[in-house]
């Protein structure tokens, strides 16, 4: 098992066992905010993850340094980041937090497209394409805009096991590739060349 097969593994434990247990106690919707929380302060604060990992410091200061931030939160998040700690998890938070939204989307009937493109959408634009991808596949959908300037132009559009590679650099790698395998069927060889 790889790495990222560990922390995958370890995410999707972790977050089901939250998920039920915020189920149970009723406080889904507030455990939710707190993870949406919590990932903004990762983001933001790239030191805080760096103390939690490292074995320079101490358990103990880790537990303050947590009972100092996260006193706020209630008491089923603030336990369960304290149980994270102790296991040496804390490495996989932004990971547990991800798959958590994955679950609550799953139980409320959102389908999470993924939409990489070569620039960013504005508000307007970002909402019209949701609504049109939700249109067309008959479903609520949370889109996840990624940007990456290296696909040329396009876009590639990724639902669950499946993916819409639209993009200029996809499609240009399909039409050499085409070309490749017709001259192989035709028996030329290195007369095609390609950079």
């Amino acid at each position: 098992m790889t790495r990222a097969d560990v922390g995958l593994h370890v995410a999707d434990v972790y977050a089901k066992a939250l998920y039920e247990l915020s189920e149970q106690s009723k406080i889904v919707e507030e455990v939710k905010s707190e993870m949406e929380l919590l990932e903004a302060i990762i983001a933001q604060e790239s030191g805080f993850l760096n103390i939690m990992v490292s074995p320079q410091f101490s358990s103990d200061y880790k537990q303050s340094l947590m009972h100092k931030i996260f006193a706020g939160l209630n008491e089923l998040t603030f336990n369960f980041l304290l149980t994270i700690d102790k296991h040496n998890r804390m490495m996989f938070l932004s990971q547990i937090i991800n798959c958590f939204d994955e679950i609550w989307e799953a139980h409320h009937g959102f389908s999470v497209v993924e939409l990489t493109l070569t620039e960013n959408l504005n508000e307007d634009e970002l909402r019209n394409t949701s609504e049109a991808i939700a249109n067309a596949m008959r479903k609520k959908v949370i889109l996840k805009l990624n940007v990456k300037p290296s696909i040329v132009g396009g876009a590639v559009i990724k639902y669950g096991d499946s993916m819409i590679d639209n993009s200029v650099k996809g499609r240009l790698h399909r039409a050499v590739r085409s070309i490749m395998d017709k001259c192989k069927e035709l028996g030329i060889r290195n007369e095609v060349q390609y950079q």
